[in-house]
């Protein structure tokens, strides 16, 4: 008897992929550093470059920084990647990258501060850089936006006018 290949990925760990998620007691609980900073590597092999903070994953406390940790990946050969490697950035731990405070274009240690929202009037939280005491605001990311394609379920502008 054979059974299908799917139906076994739910059991075999050999074929199943892994879950590479850490464990909730290691995980980063305040995250100060998010997609759109600017941040300095301060070990390893980029030890002491800057780049743009381009994904963040909580899961495993990594981030992608533009162009940084590159390592080589085997891929099919088509006509795209007649050799079939290609270049990918590779994540680097948290705690290996500093936020650079925009006063100085020097890396960072961050607090989170409470303070009163002066247009909502609510209590928020913001970044404050610890040798100068400037806020870091975060950046708004909108790049998704000059992409953004309506799909079958958007309401047509014309039943939103009426």
């Amino acid at each position: 008897m054979h059974i299908h290949r799917s139906f076994l990925k739910q059991f075999s760990s050999r074929i199943a992929p892994k879950n590479k998620t850490l464990p909730k007691k290691l995980l980063v609980k305040n995250w100060k550093i998010v997609r759109g900073d600017e941040v300095m590597v301060i070990s390893g092999k980029d030890k002491g470059k800057t780049g743009q903070v381009t994904e963040v994953s909580r899961k495993t406390n990594g981030v992608y920084v533009r162009g940084l940790n590159l390592a080589f990946k085997n891929v099919p050969k088509d006509e795209e990647t007649p050799t079939g490697k290609i270049q990918k950035e590779m994540q680097i731990h948290v705690s290996n990258v500093a936020l650079i405070d925009p006063s100085t274009n020097r890396p960072t240690k961050v607090r989170l501060e409470r303070y009163l929202n002066s247009t909502t009037g609510k209590p928020a939280k913001r970044r404050v850089s610890m040798s100068t005491g400037t806020a870091i605001p975060k950046k708004l990311d909108l790049a998704y936006q000059k992409v953004w394609k309506d799909g079958i379920f958007d309401t047509v502008s014309e039943h939103v006018s009426k």
